[in-house]
């Protein structure tokens, strides 16, 4: 499967710790509409969940996390911190990547435009399959067939 995926073909979607803190934060925000798609599988992992939970300041926010927690595919980080031949990220960044590609994603989802902007909308080959890089509004908007 390719992040060119039909919409009738299940897309394999990595959501960043920005993207689950910023859809924990209130009761309805814009973010929630990752869960109420058709045709996702939406994946995040343990590294990616501890940095939601250290920066849950508010109980209602962690309680909502939680929750969304649940209604996603925990997948495992990374052995080793795989990154294709050309990618380099900051030490804190690399594992959302490496388990994104680990986990066969088709998108990783992520608002930090500093330091994954440089790949973007552009196709990364994969040892599994081709991976592309979104800011959450992109993605959306690119994917309403499935709301």
């Amino acid at each position: 499967m390719t992040a060119a995926a039909s919409a009738h073909e299940e897309l394999r979607v990595f959501l960043d710790a920005n993207i689950l803190s910023s859809a924990s934060l209130k009761p309805h925000t814009s973010f929630d509409r990752f869960w109420q798609m058709r045709g996702l599988m939406l994946l995040t992992s343990p590294y990616a969940a501890d940095e939601v939970r250290r920066n849950c300041f508010h109980p209602a926010q962690g309680e909502k996390f939680e929750i969304l927690l649940l209604r996603m595919h925990l997948v495992s980080d990374a052995p080793g911190g795989y990154l294709p031949a050309g990618v380099s990220l900051p030490a804190k960044d690399a594992p959302i990547l490496s388990a994104a590609i680990h986990a066969g994603a088709d998108f990783l989802i992520t608002g930090d435009r500093h330091h994954f902007g440089r790949w973007m909308n552009r196709p990364i080959q994969t040892h599994l399959a081709v991976l592309m890089i979104q800011e959450p509004a992109a993605f959306l908007d690119e994917h309403l067939d499935r709301l």
